[in-house]
């Protein structure tokens, strides 16, 4: 009988697929980057062909790496980047654009204006980009209106390509963050936000269950029909891998981006700093998180290095060793914008402090702890509104958690522990955990394993520290 689950795990920078067995443990693997076109500090786009390219080579390496065959996987789990907007053809499942990624700001007038309208709509969300798309296909509104087109986050996409055209469909923790869902109502789309658009229903993928049994991969994608038992949104993904989608659960990513995710249960918190989500969805049951996001967290390193502060993404760290403090240098992590609880998309990097006698491990230690200076913001902040217990401590993961050193600076600016998931790339264990549970699969994830980080401050040591680097990199806030 089959009993590896695979994981698709399609972020920004990058595609993996990974193999494991029931214990969670890691089987074969692959990852394949990715590329995005930045034209400029707005526009973030990506080749939808080239990354459906990438997520076959990836699967098919995991595969030879596992040296096992496609019929010794019990079930596949996909879990992506959200927001980001997929555009193909109904007949042939080819991409008629590029897609615009979640943290593309064409979108910052258009959701101005649909906020005015009373469409809460935030400038990353899909829904204030998709129009802009469709006009930019020729014929496009008429082609999606007949039905030639469809679109979809990439969720949806890629679930059209792997079951060969048979799915053309999301779950609810996908479709919340595209603004599209009914906020109200979260088992169905909000039909007057989109004839608002002017866009037809049949455009829109059908919602799904975050687990269950979906469908099957296609034979031309794996090799054999393997069943598809999970969608999931890559932050809420990482939910399943710690095994705590149950209320008052918590964890941060570290990615391109840093996510704190709460577990709310069955009832979202609208009143809180923290954005409300929607953490998974089944017919009538519904679970929600509250979610606080660091917009640019990872994705300060390759900045780092294109900035000439290191050679390479290695020598950043090796740096960052070198010192044993930052100098009184002060960065504001802000390629992006500024998320919560700020959600200034207008933001930038900020340095403050710097001089001829700056080193540059001193800067790269800079750069680490502004990122640790966002995440404990918004960890207070959910403490504060959301009940927590001030002495909790924070599960983590994500690419960025390999580094011991930032792991520490992230706990002493805390002031409370860190234990790091054993499976620091937690997203896609969360991926095949979900997609195993919707075969039938009694597989669960869990935190409390992986390195344990002790703050070297006290918690009012952290929060005098907090205060002095937000005067100098957010005086006005």
């Amino acid at each position: 009988m089959p009993d590896l689950l695979l994981g698709l795990d399609v972020g920004t920078t990058s595609t993996r697929s990974v193999i494991f067995d029931g214990d969670g443990n890691t089987i074969g693997s692959s990852q394949i980057p990715l590329s995005s076109n930045a034209s400029d500090s707005i526009h973030v786009e990506q080749d939808l062909e080239l990354l459906w390219n990438a997520v076959v080579l990836s699967t098919n390496n995991a595969l030879k790496d596992a040296e096992c065959s496609p019929t010794d996987l019990f079930s596949v789990g996909v879990t992506t980047q959200r927001s980001s907007i997929a555009v193909w053809e109904k007949d042939s499942g080819k991409p008629v654009a590029p897609m615009v990624v979640w943290n593309d700001l064409r979108g910052i007038n258009r959701s101005n204006e649909l906020r005015k309208a009373g469409y809460p709509v935030m400038a990353i969300a899909a829904a204030s980009k998709l129009e802009a798309v469709i006009d930019g296909i020729p014929d496009g509104r008429v082609r999606a209106s007949n039905g030639s087109l469809l679109w979809g986050t990439l969720d949806s996409y890629l679930l059209y390509r792997i079951s060969g055209g048979d799915l053309h469909v999301t779950d609810r923790s996908c479709a919340w963050s595209s603004a599209y869902l009914d906020f109200f109502n979260p088992s169905q789309w909000n039909e007057k936000l989109i004839s608002y658009q002017g866009f037809d229903i049949d455009f829109f993928p059908s919602l799904c269950p975050t687990t269950g049994h979906l469908g099957f991969t296609t034979s031309d994608f794996l090799g054999a029909t393997v069943p598809i038992g999970s969608v999931v949104a890559d932050q809420q993904a990482g939910m399943f891998a710690h095994g705590i989608t149950d209320s008052g659960g918590w964890k941060a990513t570290y990615g391109t981006s840093g996510v704190l995710m709460v577990s709310t249960g069955s009832d979202p918190h609208f009143s809180s700093p923290l954005t409300p989500m929607l953490l998974g969805g089944w017919d009538d049951k519904t679970l929600f998180a509250s979610e606080g996001m660091v917009r640019s967290a990872g994705e300060m390193i390759p900045w780092a290095v294109s900035k000439g502060i290191a050679s390479s993404i290695s020598e950043f760290f090796s740096l960052v060793d070198t010192v044993s403090d930052s100098g009184e240098l002060f960065v504001l992590p802000a390629l992006h914008g500024l998320g919560t609880p700020y959600n200034d998309p207008e933001a930038v990097v900020l340095i403050q402090g710097e001089s001829s006698s700056s080193s540059k491990g001193e800067l790269a230690k800079a750069i680490l702890e502004g990122i640790a200076f966002r995440m404990s913001e918004i960890v207070e902040l959910s403490v504060e509104s959301l009940g927590l217990e001030s002495n909790s401590v924070l599960p983590i993961d994500g690419g960025l958690s390999r580094s011991d050193a930032f792991c520490q600076i992230q706990a002493d600016l805390l002031g409370r522990p860190l234990v790091r998931h054993s499976t620091v790339e937690a997203t896609v264990y969360g991926a095949a955990v979900a997609g195993g549970q919707g075969i039938g699969s009694d597989v669960c994830g869990s935190s409390n394993q992986g390195d344990i980080f002790e703050p070297i401050f006290t918690r009012d040591e952290a929060d005098e520290k907090l205060s002095k680097w937000q005067k100098q990199v957010l005086p006005d806030k």
